[in-house]
C-alpha cells in the first residue's frame, strides 16, 4: 500500500482496482508504460462472479477474496484512496488525501446499486425476507433465505436498467429451484421471475435453452416487467408488467437492482446524456470529447450488456488504442460489444450465453455446445474461470 502525498503525478492514472483496472494496468505496464498508478480504496479484492455461488451455498466469501495488495500488478503504483473529483481539462484527480496529475486517465471505477431508484428496496435488503447477490455483504444472506424456505412465494427480479450481467439473477433462481426440488419442497414454493425483456432471457437461442428448465421447475415468468417499489413490512413488491400495475407478495425476494456509476463522472461532464456512465465511443473505448480520457467495464456506456467476462476483450482493445493515440495514430482496435452470462440451470449443469452488441450469438469456445446444459460448463464456471481470473486475467494476459 502506498499513501497518497498532497500532490503527485503519473503517466497513466487508472481509477478502480477491480477486474478492469488491474488487468488493464498490467497490460499497459507490460506494453512499456512504466508509470501507471491505480487508485482503489478497498483492502480486499473479490472475484465477483462467484457471488452467485455464495448465494447458493456452494462457496464462501473467503474463497472468492484475496488481499488487494496481492493482486496488484508488479511495477504499478497503488494509492489506497478514493476519487472525489476529476478535472479532465486540468488532467487532475482529487482524492480524499490529495491530488494526482496525469497524462491519460482510464475510468474503471465500476458501478454500485442505486437503491434510491426503487423506493423501499434498501429497507427490504435490511429486512428478514429479501437479499441480493450483487453485494458481498448480502450474498451469504441469500443462501440463508433459500435454505430456510419450505413453502410460500419466491420472487426473482432482473434490473430494467444498467447493471453488471443483468440476467445473472436467473442463475440464483435456477440454483434455488434445484435445491428446493432436491429437498422435496419445490411443489410448495411458487417461483416468479420478473424480467424487463420480452422473453425469458431476451436472446432467442438462449430462450430456447432455458425454457425447458423454466417448465421443469414450474416457474412463472413475467416479461416486460419493471420493479417500481417494495414494501418490506408487508412483503409486497409493486411492478409494472406489460404496462399493467401488479402487486406481488413474497416470502423470499432476490432483487437485482439497477446500478449507477460514481457521481464524479457526471460532475466532470464525462457522462453520456441522461446517464451516470462515462460517454466513450463504444467501439474504441475512448471518450467522445476528450481523447486522453478512456473507460471500460461497468462504469462505461458501451451500448451492450456489462459483464466481467467481457473485460479481457475490452482491456486488450483499450490498451492497443491508448498506445496508438500516443503514437499519433487513430485507434483501430474495435470492441464489438461481446458479453457473456453463465447460467446454471441446476447444480452440476450450466450454459454460457455469449452474444454481441447486436444480440447475436458470439461463442468463443470452439467445438463446445455452449447452450446445451453440461457438467463441463458447470466445472468451467465454478473451477476453471476463478483460477484463470487470479492467475491469468489479473496479470493482463
Amino acid at each position: 500500500m502506498h499513501d497518497a502525498p498532497t500532490e503527485q503525478s503519473t503517466d497513466v492514472l487508472v481509477i478502480g482496482g477491480g477486474n478492469a483496472g488491474i488487468s488493464l494496468a498490467a497490460r499497459l505496464h507490460r506494453k512499456g508504460i512504466t508509470d501507471v498508478t491505480i487508485v482503489e480504496p478497498k483492502s480486499t479484492h473479490h472475484y465477483r462472479p462467484m457471488l452467485s455461488y455464495v448465494g447458493a451455498g456452494l462457496n464462501t466469501v473467503e474463497e472468492m477474496s484475496r488481499p488487494q495488495h496481492r493482486v496488484m500488478p508488479r511495477g504499478v503504483r497503488w494509492i489506497q484512496d478514493r476519487v472525489q473529483a476529476l478535472d479532465p481539462v486540468a488532467r487532475t484527480a482529487t482524492l480524499s488525501s490529495g491530488r494526482v496529475r496525469y497524462r491519460d486517465v482510464v475510468i474503471c471505477a465500476g458501478s454500485a446499486p442505486d437503491w434510491d431508484l426503487v423506493p423501499g428496496s434498501a429497507e427490504a435488503m435490511a429486512g428478514p425476507s429479501a437479499s441480493t447477490n450483487y453485494t458481498v455483504e448480502l450474498a451469504p444472506k441469500t443462501w440463508e433465505l433459500i435454505r430456510d424456505l419450505r413453502r410460500g412465494t419466491a420472487l426473482f427480479t432482473i434490473p430494467d436498467g444498467p447493471a453488471p450481467t443483468p440476467q445473472i439473477g436467473q442463475k440464483i433462481m435456477f440454483l434455488a429451484a434445484d435445491y428446493w426440488q432436491r429437498r422435496g419442497v419445490l411443489q410448495d414454493i411458487e417461483i416468479t421471475l420478473l424480467t424487463p425483456t420480452a422473453t425469458v432471457f431476451g436472446q432467442p437461442a438462449v430462450d430456447r435453452a432455458l425454457e425447458p428448465w423454466i417448465e421443469r421447475y414450474g416457474i412463472t415468468v413475467l416479461t416486460s416487467a419493471q420493479v417500481r417499489s417494495i414494501d418490506a413490512g408487508a412483503r409486497r413488491l409493486h411492478a409494472m408488467v406489460a404496462g399493467q400495475a401488479r402487486e406481488l407478495p413474497y416470502d423470499l425476494l432476490h432483487h437485482s437492482p439497477v446500478h449507477r456509476a460514481p457521481d464524479w463522472i457526471a460532475a466532470a461532464q464525462l457522462a453520456a446524456a441522461g446517464s451516470s456512465y462515462a460517454d466513450v465511443d463504444p467501439r474504441t473505448l475512448q471518450h467522445r470529447e476528450l481523447p486522453h480520457v478512456w473507460a471500460c467495464g461497468d462504469a462505461a456506456a458501451l451500448e451492450t450488456t456489462s459483464s466481467g467476462g467481457a473485460l479481457r476483450q475490452q482491456t486488450k482493445i483499450l490498451a492497443e488504442n491508448l498506445l496508438a493515440v500516443r503514437d499519433g495514430r487513430e485507434p483501430t482496435a474495435f470492441y464489438d460489444g461481446y458479453t457473456v452470462t453463465p447460467v446454471t440451470v441446476q447444480r452440476g449443469r450450466a450454459v454460457f450465453a455469449e452474444f454481441d452488441r447486436d444480440n447475436e450469438l458470439a461463442p468463443t469456445i470452439p467445438r463446445v455446445p455452449l447452450l446445451a446444459p453440461s457438467r463441463l460448463l458447470w466445472f468451467f464456471d465454478l473451477e476453471v474461470l476463478p483460477r484463470d481470473y487470479w492467475n491469468v486475467i489479473l496479470r493482463g494476459l
